[in-house]
C-alpha cells in the first residue's frame, strides 16, 4: 500500500496495470487486403479444380470474337497503315496493293484491298534484293484471300478478310483459355474478359487489318500461353499437350525473326514437368525416372531449335545487314560518349564515324564508304554480342530508351482510317485505349513497369509452389519471355522501327495485368477443406481410453 497526499491509500500493483498484448492483426485491412477479399469472394477460382464448363468456353470465345469484330468495323474499319513493309510479305499471293504511289500520301490512311498481279525480277520479295519473305502470317493472309470474294472484295485478298480472320482465331483461342483454365467459371470468364480487353486495344487489335506480321506473333504467343497452360495441368494425353506447345511455339517463332527469343523460354517451360501429387507407397521410385520422364520434352525443344535455326537461315540477307547497320550506326555510336574507341574495338575504320545517326538509305549512309565491304565482313551478331558483354555499362542507357520506346506504342507517322471516311490523315484509333492509357501513365514513371513485372514474377513463383498452380508458371514465362523479348530488339534491331519493334514486348507487359489479378485471387482463396473424421476406436481401446488415470493422460 502507498499512501498519498491527501492521506489515503492506494495499492501499489495499480502502478502495474496489465498492457493489453496486440495480436498483430490490423483491426482494418489495408487496400490490397480488401482487394484481395473481394477478388476471391466474387470471382475468385475456390477449388483449383480442372475440366469441365465446356458450355461456358464457347460462349466465352463467340463472345471475345464477335466484340473484336465490333471494335474493328463498328462504325467504321480500324486498321494498321502499311510504310511499304507490308509489299515484301503479301506479295507473294499475287497481289499488289492499290493504293497512291507517294510514301507522303499511302502512309496518311490504310488501304486494305489488294488486287491480282504478276510481278518479274526483284518487284516482289525483300526491298532491294527481291528475296523471299517467310512469316507464319502467311496463313492468315491465305485464309482471307479465300474468304475476301465473299464480301465483295474483289479477287484478291483485301485485309479487312485477314481481320475477320484474326478476330475467329482469337475467339478459339479464349474459348480454350477458358477452357484450361482452373477454377469457377466467374473466375475463368474475368481472366477471358482481361485478356481481351488487351487485345481490343488500337496499338494491338489495328495489326489484324494490315499486311504486317504482327497478327501471327500476337495470336501465336496467346497460343504457347494457352498449351503451356493445359501442359502444365497434366490432363489428357501427354504426347497431344506436348506436340500443343510444339506446334505453337513454330508458328511464333515463325511469325518474325525476333521471336526467335521464345526459344530459351519454351525450353525451359517444357522441363517444368507438370505437378503430380505424390502418392503414398512404399516403392521406391526408379533412380533413371528423373531421366525418362525428360528425354520427351528434350526431344520436343531439340526440334523447336532446328526449326528456329531453319527459319532464321531462311530470311532475306537483305534484312539481316539492314539490323546489323542500325545496331551499329543507329544505336551503338549515336549514344556512346567514345564513338572512335567503339570503332577501334570493332576493327572499323574511323572514317566511318561520319555515318553515325543514319540509316543505309540516308545521304551520309556508310554503304558509300569505300571499305563498306570490310564492315559487312568484320562485324556481325556474335561480335555485338562480344561488345556488350565486355561494354555493360552501355546497356543501362539503353534499357532506358527501350523502355521509354515500349511505353509509346501508338505508331503516329502512319493513320489507322480508311480515306474518306472523315478523319484526317494520320488520325489514329482511340476508341479502347486501355493498354494506351496504362502506358501512357507508366512513362511518367518507367520504373513502375519494372516494378509490375517484378510483382508479377514473385507472385508467379508463390502461386507455383505454394499452391501447385500452372497459372503461376504461366505468369513467370511470361514475364521472362518479356524480358528477352526486350533485349533481343534492342540488341538486334536498333534505333529504327524501334516502336514498332518492341510492341510484342509491350503486349507482354501488358499481359501481367490479367495474370496479376488472377494471382492475387488465387492467394487470397481459401478453397473448401474437408473435414476428416478419426476412424472409431475399438471397443477395447475406447474401455482403455475411459478408464485411463487423468493425470496420466494430460
Amino acid at each position: 500500500m502507498v499512501e498519498t497526499e491527501s492521506g489515503t491509500k492506494k495499492p501499489e500493483t495499480e502502478e502495474f496495470a496489465p498492457v493489453p498484448v496486440r495480436s498483430g492483426k490490423s483491426p482494418q485491412p489495408g487496400p490490397l487486403r480488401r482487394l484481395a477479399s473481394f477478388l476471391a469472394r466474387v470471382f475468385g477460382p475456390g477449388e483449383l479444380t480442372l475440366g469441365g464448363f465446356r458450355a461456358p468456353a464457347i460462349l466465352a470465345g463467340v463472345a471475345s470474337a464477335a466484340a473484336m469484330m465490333v471494335r474493328l468495323f463498328v462504325p467504321g474499319p480500324v486498321g494498321m497503315g502499311d510504310q511499304g513493309d507490308g509489299h515484301g510479305l503479301v506479295c507473294s499471293l499475287g497481289v499488289s496493293n492499290d493504293r497512291p504511289w507517294d510514301y507522303s500520301e499511302f502512309t496518311r490512311f490504310i488501304y486494305p484491298s489488294w488486287s491480282p498481279h504478276d510481278f518479274a525480277g526483284e518487284a516482289c520479295g525483300a526491298v532491294g534484293s527481291g528475296e523471299a519473305v517467310y512469316s507464319s502470317q502467311l496463313a492468315f493472309l491465305w485464309l482471307g484471300k479465300l474468304i475476301t470474294p465473299l464480301f465483295g472484295w474483289g479477287s484478291g485478298v483485301d485485309m479487312r478478310a485477314v481481320g475477320i480472320v484474326c478476330c475467329l482465331v482469337f475467339g478459339l483461342l479464349i474459348a480454350a483459355l477458358v477452357a484450361v483454365l482452373p477454377g469457377r467459371v466467374s473466375f475463368r470468364i474475368l481472366i477471358a474478359a482481361l485478356v481481351t480487353a488487351v487485345m481490343a486495344d488500337g496499338v494491338f487489335a489495328d495489326f489484324f487489318i494490315s499486311p504486317y506480321p504482327e497478327p501471327a506473333a500476337f495470336l501465336g504467343t496467346l497460343a504457347v500461353l494457352v498449351a503451356l497452360l493445359h501442359y502444365w495441368n497434366g490432363r489428357g494425353n501427354r504426347w497431344l499437350a506436348l506436340l500443343g506447345v510444339v506446334g505453337a511455339t513454330m508458328f511464333t517463332v515463325a511469325a518474325k525473326p525476333e521471336m526467335v527469343s521464345w526459344l530459351p523460354v519454351v525450353g525451359l517451360a517444357l522441363l517444368w514437368l507438370p505437378h503430380v501429387p505424390q502418392r503414398r507407397s512404399g516403392r521406391r521410385a526408379p533412380e533413371n525416372n528423373w531421366w525418362r520422364q525428360r528425354v520427351v520434352p528434350c526431344a520436343a525443344i531439340v526440334g523447336i531449335a532446328a526449326f528456329a535455326v531453319a527459319f532464321l537461315a531462311a530470311q532475306p540477307k537483305r534484312t539481316h545487314d539492314l539490323n546489323v547497320y542500325n545496331a551499329v550506326f543507329a544505336e551503338l555510336l549515336p549514344h556512346s560518349p567514345v564513338p572512335e574507341d567503339d570503332l577501334k574495338w570493332l576493327g572499323l575504320d574511323p572514317g566511318f564515324l561520319a555515318a553515325s545517326g543514319t540509316t543505309v538509305a540516308s545521304p551520309r549512309s556508310a554503304a558509300f564508304n569505300p571499305k563498306f565491304q570490310e564492315f559487312q565482313e568484320q562485324v556481325g551478331p556474335a561480335k555485338l554480342a562480344a561488345f556488350y558483354l565486355t561494354h555493360p555499362e552501355r546497356l543501362i542507357g539503353m534499357g532506358e530508351r527501350g523502355v521509354t520506346a515500349m511505353l509509346t506504342p501508338e505508331l503516329g507517322y502512319i493513320g489507322s482510317f480508311m480515306e474518306g471516311q472523315g478523319h484526317q490523315p494520320f488520325d489514329k484509333d482511340r476508341r479502347f485505349p486501355v493498354v494506351l492509357g496504362l502506358f501512357t501513365a507508366l512513362k511518367a514513371v518507367p520504373v513502375a513497369l519494372v516494378a509490375l513485372q517484378l510483382l508479377t514474377l514473385l507472385l508467379g513463383f508463390a502461386v507455383a509452389f505454394r499452391k501447385k498452380a500452372a497459372v503461376g508458371r504461366l505468369a513467370v514465362v511470361v514475364v521472362v519471355a518479356g524480358w528477352l523479348q526486350f533485349w533481343v530488339v534492342m540488341l538486334g534491331s536498333g534505333q529504327p522501327e524501334i516502336y514498332r519493334q518492341l510492341l510484342l514486348t509491350g503486349f507482354l507487359a501488358a499481359l501481367c495485368v490479367p495474370l496479376l489479378v488472377a494471382l492475387i485471387s488465387i492467394l487470397a482463396s481459401e478453397p473448401r477443406k474437408l473435414v476428416q473424421q478419426s476412424p472409431e476406436l475399438p471397443l477395447s481401446e475406447q474401455n482403455t481410453a475411459t478408464l485411463r488415470d487423468p493425470a496420466i493422460s494430460a
